[in-house]
């Protein structure tokens, strides 16, 4: 453990992600956006490519989590440090899992990946590995935070396409290929926004559950709670 701890501080994954994903997004959205606007441009093998390598970088993403996972003994989503490297996890999922409907969705998910991994290293988030607050010594921080907190993932993603759905009305005069596009990605949204909204939902009820076993109340309105409430 001790090898592996001073192999993960040495190589710093996490860090070096960022801009990775950021320069792989900002790369793949411009391909997109000149393929809209002009569809004669040939860019299907250069996006294949930024394509292999965002999933390359996904796959070194979960295999930091991983190592995270044997060197601290419990699940890595267990402060807000954690959070933010799993919820960048989750965004790029969700990416991946919907860049065969569109590269757009694969190249905003890329982006807010980068800056989700951005903040977690802002000198406020502690990356060091600590150990487990003795409320969290539980098998529900593995189920309940990481269905819950994954489902912050597609709806990264289903705002930042929201927002791209916005650009793209700006420009889709006189140029019908632009709504069949804005259509795609509407339904991809569509879609995030449920699985979002399922996972959200049983993340809640789940939460409620380990409550009654941590503080002997399913639910009690503290702050935390009742913005569970509201989402």
């Amino acid at each position: 453990k001790i090898k592996a701890e001073l192999f993960f501080n040495k190589f710093n994954i996490f860090e070096r992600l960022t801009f990775f994903y950021l320069i792989l997004g900002f790369l793949l959205i411009i391909l997109v956006f000149v393929n809209i606007f002009n569809q004669k441009l040939q860019i299907n093998s250069i996006i294949k490519v930024t394509f292999s390598l965002i999933v390359i970088g996904f796959i070194l993403h979960t295999l930091g989590l991983a190592l995270r996972w044997y060197i601290s003994g419990h699940a890595p989503w267990s402060n807000g440090y954690e959070s933010m490297i799993y919820v960048a996890w989750a965004i790029t999922l969700s990416g991946i899992f919907f860049s065969k409907q569109s590269n757009l969705a694969l190249a905003t998910t890329s982006i807010l990946t980068g800056i989700t991994l951005f903040v977690a290293h802002l000198s406020w988030m502690e990356p060091q590995i600590t150990t487990l607050a003795p409320v969290l010594k539980s098998y529900w921080l593995t189920i309940h935070v990481s269905i819950l907190t994954a489902s912050y993932g597609f709806f990264g993603l289903s705002a930042i396409l929201g927002f791209m759905t916005l650009i793209m009305f700006i420009f889709r005069k006189n140029r019908p290929h632009i709504d069949e596009t804005i259509k795609t990605v509407t339904a991809i949204n569509e879609i995030a926004l449920i699985v979002g909204l399922a996972a959200i939902t049983i993340g809640n009820f789940l939460g409620g559950v380990w409550a009654n076993e941590s503080w002997g109340r399913y639910w009690g309105w503290d702050p935390k709670e009742t913005w569970a409430y509201v989402s």
